[in-house]
């Protein structure tokens, strides 16, 4: 497992699952294989000679001197999901977050950058038939505007996301409903990012004078730091999405802070920097 230091607290990225070999056009339908190819700093951590992809699910689990904190918790088993390497897992990845040495009653506080299926799955489990929570001495954060977007009726008749994992949580009484800028204590603070969904939010971590910033999924491979025009395909408003992923770019890379890429396989953490008028992903 890859750990990192900010401060006096520890982030470990748990990975439920890597897929390598994805043509960039599954993911990014204005990509081609040459662009890929064509990001001379692209590594085999991200990207193959052939100019196919890498991306992966995973959490990040951060843990600060007397909380426990977990981001993101991917898929999930048994969950019925459109995309067919989603859908009824039986990985129990969650046994990672054991392995890491924290079972699910050491987690105090779960983070959602957003409510995509593979951010909230471990959230619950079933149990004698039904969903229950998973974390149950947790607080749940979920932004006011992403809650109320994925809990509309229309957007529960593909695949109910929020049913199966968000729902029985809100239902035990675990959740926090927020904005997407809000300080969640001990160094902790969420900053609003829409564009891939409408409540989007990442996550910066400030402890001694360091910092971190779980991004979430304003960007999915390390090519959008070249190429930020590139469109993933579950983008919401590929406009907003683009002018966000822009605006994080730049002051990040001005910034020099180092950033968790949420999807991003093998080396999810690294930091901005500028290259010819555009930016490139250097991995810590």
């Amino acid at each position: 497992m890859l750990t990192w230091k900010v401060g006096d607290s520890t982030v470990t990225a748990i990975v439920e699952a890597r897929t390598d070999g994805i043509p960039p056009q599954f993911f990014f339908p204005d990509a081609t294989a040459d662009d890929i190819r064509g990001c001379g700093w692209l590594d085999e951590r991200y990207a193959s000679p052939e100019g196919n992809i890498s991306l992966a699910v995973q959490a990040f689990l951060v843990e600060l001197p007397g909380r426990t904190v977990l981001v993101d918790p991917c898929v999930g088993d048994g969950k019925q999901r459109m995309l067919p390497f989603w859908n009824n897992l039986d990985l129990h990845a969650i046994k990672k977050l054991v392995a890491a040495g924290v079972t699910p009653a050491d987690i105090d506080l779960v983070v959602h950058t957003h409510l995509h299926a593979d951010h909230v799955g471990w959230d619950t489990h079933q149990e004698d038939g039904e969903w229950k929570p998973t974390f149950t001495s947790a607080r749940h954060v979920y932004v006011d505007d992403e809650l109320d977007y994925w809990r509309a009726a229309e957007q529960r008749v593909a695949e109910d996301v929020y049913a199966d994992s968000v729902e029985p949580v809100i239902d035990a009484g675990l959740a926090d409903i927020v904005s997407a800028d809000h300080d969640l204590g001990d160094g902790l603070r969420l900053f609003s990012t829409p564009g891939h969904t409408p409540g989007h939010a990442s996550m910066e971590i400030e402890r001694a004078g360091d910092r971190l910033v779980i991004s979430g999924d304003i960007w999915h491979h390390p090519v959008q730091a070249a190429r930020p025009d590139l469109a993933e395909i579950g983008d919401w408003d590929v406009p907003m999405a683009r002018e966000t992923r822009n605006a994080f770019l730049d002051e990040y890379c001005r910034a020099g802070v180092p950033i968790a890429g949420t999807h991003f396989a093998n080396a999810p953490v690294g930091r901005i920097d500028a290259d010819r008028g555009t930016w490139r992903f250097v991995a810590e």
